[in-house]
């Protein structure tokens, strides 16, 4: 396969000419992987053994969290300038080419252990079987990554905690006034991005500090604090008594994850208690009912019955939802996905993950600014190409959502805010 060339103005082959490299301001952080990494080879879903690390990738993490602080930059400037900024600053190919500004390259990568994730190697119904399941996060976190016995699908593999690796970001001598900006997106990172796939949900969490000779100590960089994320439209919920520990990576993790599956499916929470073993009960959210309304059919056992009517409030946690009625061989609706009219996803606008608060490990939840889902429009498609409008959700109906009304939210993400914070 033939390769398109890059734009002259971003040519690597000219990008680090002597004369050039000489103008750029190095600086060095030394980074550690705390929760597992999945992904973010050249494969989806693959982690690159030989470079579990990407440059590219990296520099693209820092570019989003510049671009969540961009207004507090230039809080009077027009959307449109404030892209210029960003091209200015990050490079891009419209309306001119223009190379990055923002180097970055990855050195001394050490500890790469990849490993089969054994724990998804289930056979159906598995998820149900034991109700401690629902406290266990990695298993809602890891969902795609699962393998599958009656498939002949061998689970995903995983780099492991541990993974060190030095960071070196180097800035133009001439934008050495935007090292304040960079470096706030470093910390920003560094709190709650990640690598790799699924770093919402915590997966490729990091912590990082600036590197120097003989640096053994703790000064790892300052966490982004509750009125810094408030400061920029954002919300930082940190778990409250609920929580008991551990306090390390994997256990802060696995209980910020495990919060959102109870939310969303534990039995008293998310659904009814059903009966035992694999028998949950009916949900309490409206988006079942809904299908099967929409499907005009149902299993004799599930008549449509939720009062809020045909509402997707969950799609505010993130979308394409793909959802499966155990049931459909009795006359449930079968398969059927929820997705963004017009886009094949949504991204989450909620992160979770273990945060560093300076002086020990905490479950977090990171709220961005909710905006896009003001306008959200929402399709409904089984099989073939036919698409069914719905609609996102109405907070007049939150009395009829139990676990919305019940933990004083108006909708999916503040109720579930308020319930992570318990």
């Amino acid at each position: 396969m033939r390769l398109r060339p890059p734009p002259p103005g971003l040519d690597p082959a000219q990008a680090l000419a002597p004369a050039a490299a000489e103008s750029i301001k190095w600086r060095a952080y030394d980074c550690e992987l705390v929760a597992p990494l999945y992904g973010g080879g050249v494969r989806a879903g693959e982690v690159d053994k030989d470079l579990p690390v990407r440059a590219t990738a990296l520099r693209g993490q820092l570019r989003f969290w510049w671009r969540l602080l961009a207004r507090r930059y230039f809080p009077n400037l027009p959307p449109e300038q404030i892209r210029e900024e960003e091209f200015r600053l990050w490079g891009g190919l419209t309306p001119d080419p223009r190379a990055s500004r923002v180097w970055v390259r990855v050195e001394n990568v050490a500890n790469p252990q990849i490993q089969p994730l054994k724990a998804f190697n289930f056979d159906d119904g598995r998820l149900y079987a034991d109700g401690r399941l629902y406290a266990d996060g990695r298993l809602y976190a890891l969902f795609p990554a699962r393998g599958n016995n009656q498939q002949n699908i061998a689970p995903a593999k995983l780099a492991q905690p541990g993974l060190t690796w030095t960071l070196k970001i180097g800035l133009e001598i001439e934008a050495a006034e935007r090292w304040e900006q960079v470096e706030a997106a470093l910390r920003w990172w560094a709190s709650f991005g990640g690598l790799g796939a699924r770093t919402r949900r915590g997966l490729g969490a990091v912590r990082v500090r600036v590197a120097a000779p003989g640096n053994g100590g703790n000064d790892w960089l300052a966490p982004v604090r509750q009125q810094e994320a408030k400061d920029v439209g954002a919300r930082l919920v940190l778990a409250g008594n609920n929580f008991r520990g551990p306090y390390n990576p994997l256990g802060c993790w696995r209980y910020a994850v495990g919060r959102l599956r109870e939310f969303r499916q534990k039995p008293g929470v998310g659904r009814n208690p059903g009966r035992a073993g694999n028998h949950p009960g009916r949900s309490l959210w409206p988006e079942p009912d809904a299908l099967r309304r929409l499907a005009g059919t149902h299993a004799p056992q599930h008549a449509p019955e939720h009062q809020a009517g045909n509402l997707f409030p969950r799609a505010a946690f993130g979308l394409p939802i793909i959802f499966h009625f155990k049931d459909n061989n009795q006359g449930d609706p079968p398969d059927q996905t929820l997705n963004p009219i017009g886009q094949e996803r949504l991204a989450s606008p909620l992160i979770l993950r273990p945060y560093w608060d300076g002086a020990r490990w905490r479950p977090a939840a990171l709220l961005l600014t909710p905006e896009p889902l003001r306008d959200l429009r929402l399709g409904v498609k089984a099989a073939g190409p036919t698409v069914t409008p719905v609609d996102y959700w109405a907070a007049e109906r939150a009395d009829s959502v139990s676990p919305i009304e019940g933990h004083q939210g108006s909708d999916a993400l503040t109720a579930f805010l308020h319930y992570f914070g318990a």
